[in-house]
């Protein structure tokens, strides 16, 4: 990019005027605002002009130690499932909540550039990069989502079995045979394949546009952006909630929640918020965002606070009014938790809202690497518990169905081990799609706003 001091100093005061230090009645301008101005403007240039050659590349140590983790946790997973070897149902739940968990944190990357694009935010553009990496994990883990599915699905749906809407059957249930229509296993495969391949797509059009930016600046290419991200929000309203219900949800047919959808969606949100926080940080300590300052990390730190708040309402409110309704059909959801797993449940809501709520709420703990990359680890292990009972538990008490014995079994090897791997193959894919692209899209028309962001 060809700047000229004179040129972009005339071009941000007039297309900012909303920065702090220049107030929107340029005339009033006083003479420290001036200066404070020029100061900025000069320490702009020297990264402005070599930003556009700024590339991420990865290391010997850390392809290694991706590897490491990838192995250990392939490692464990095998021990887990020759212990569980009687016990397919834990073994194809425990990859199934697993392998949702990353899709979901590349499903929040790709619903946040969409959020932003659609609703003119430039304040992110300094790590729009950072999460167009994470968000082309989908087609990754949309065909391991595919294939979990497809193989496992008999050993964790038991509305898959004939006999229980068959009227000739002493095992017919009336309650599936009327949900039949939308549970029978060609339509629940063809909404899986869909949720996938147009996830991805999305996905794939929104970082095509954005590197074909890099050619030079395409008012045209923008807007086309924003038409795409405006056809994915529509869609993933729809699709994510749909998507909640036959993953999760419908593992225990014969209970259901208004709330789920969302109650899943800000779930892998937050954790999604988490995870860019994360991966920011280790990026600026490496000297690959030199450009991002406290005030974008202090803001992502808001969604990991707000959201740890909305997941505590949605958590409190489903709670609640099941409690208070005290109809058998919505209880029976947590009285197995309560009753097999009250540890891991209330242990999961600490984790969730109260430590995040404690600590994240100030400003200083937003804007300090440490205590926010803490409290974000923490977060991203607190709703991998709260998928593990979202769905493990109503899976187990399925065995029930056909006489078998139900072992109700917490977090062990075979669920650590998965997650280790999912955690090296994210970053794997994260890593290679980071460094197939300058680290910042110079020519974005919000550009010159992200840099001189403040909150």
């Amino acid at each position: 990019m060809k700047y000229t001091v004179w040129g972009d100093f005339a071009a941000n005061v007039v297309c900012f005027p909303h920065i702090p230090y220049i107030p929107n009645k340029l005339p009033c301008l006083c003479g420290m605002e001036v200066v404070w101005y020029l100061f900025n403007l000069r320490n702009l240039f020297p990264i402005m002009a070599n930003i556009d050659h700024l590339q991420f590349v990865a290391t010997g140590k850390e392809q290694r130690n991706i590897m490491i983790l990838m192995v250990v946790g392939l490692v464990l997973a095998l021990v887990g499932v020759f212990l569980n070897i009687d016990n397919p149902t834990r073994i194809w739940t425990a990859l199934l909540y697993n392998t949702f968990f990353t899709v979901g944190i590349a499903l929040a990357a790709t619903f946040f550039i969409a959020a932003n694009t659609q609703g003119y935010g430039g304040w992110y553009i300094m790590f729009r990069r950072v999460m167009e990496a994470m968000s082309l994990y989908l087609p990754v883990g949309g065909i391991l989502l595919l294939v979990v599915v497809f193989l496992g699905m008999g050993h964790i749906y038991h509305w898959l079995d004939p006999s229980l809407t068959d009227p000739a059957s002493p095992h017919y249930d009336k309650i599936l045979a009327g949900k039949s229509a939308y549970l029978n296993k060609p339509f629940f495969l063809g909404r899986i394949v869909l949720y996938v391949v147009a996830w991805s797509a999305f996905a794939w059009f929104l970082r095509r546009n954005s590197l074909e930016g890099d050619k030079g600046y395409n008012q045209k290419l923008y807007q086309n952006s924003k038409y795409i991200a405006a056809f994915f929000i529509v869609f993933f309203a729809v699709s994510e909630s749909m998507a909640s219900w036959d993953l999760f949800m419908s593992i225990q047919p014969h209970w259901y929640s208004t709330l789920w959808g969302w109650y899943n969606f800000i779930s892998y949100f937050v954790t999604g918020m988490s995870v860019t926080y994360l991966l920011c940080a280790y990026l600026k300590t490496r000297g690959y965002l030199p450009y991002m300052t406290d005030e974008h990390f202090h803001d992502i730190g808001k969604f990991m606070f707000g959201f740890s708040i909305a997941w505590t309402y949605l958590y409190f409110s489903q709670f609640m009014l099941i409690w208070y309704s005290n109809m058998p059909e919505e209880t029976k959801y947590y009285e197995i938790r309560n009753a097999h797993y009250p540890i891991l449940m209330w242990f999961t809501f600490i984790l969730n809202f109260i430590t995040p709520f404690l600590i994240l709420v100030t400003r200083g703990a937003k804007r300090n690497f440490k205590v926010a990359c803490t409290l974000g680890a923490v977060i991203i292990f607190g709703h991998w518990m709260d998928f593990f009972q979202m769905s493990m538990p109503g899976a187990l008490a399925n065995m029930s169905h056909g006489g078998h014995e139900v072992h109700f079994s917490g977090i062990g090897l075979l669920e650590i081990g998965i997650f280790c791997f999912y955690i090296g193959l994210f970053l794997f894919v994260f890593f290679r799609n980071l460094a197939a692209a300058p680290m910042l899209p110079v020519n974005h028309p919000f550009v010159k706003e992200s840099f001189v962001h403040h909150t």
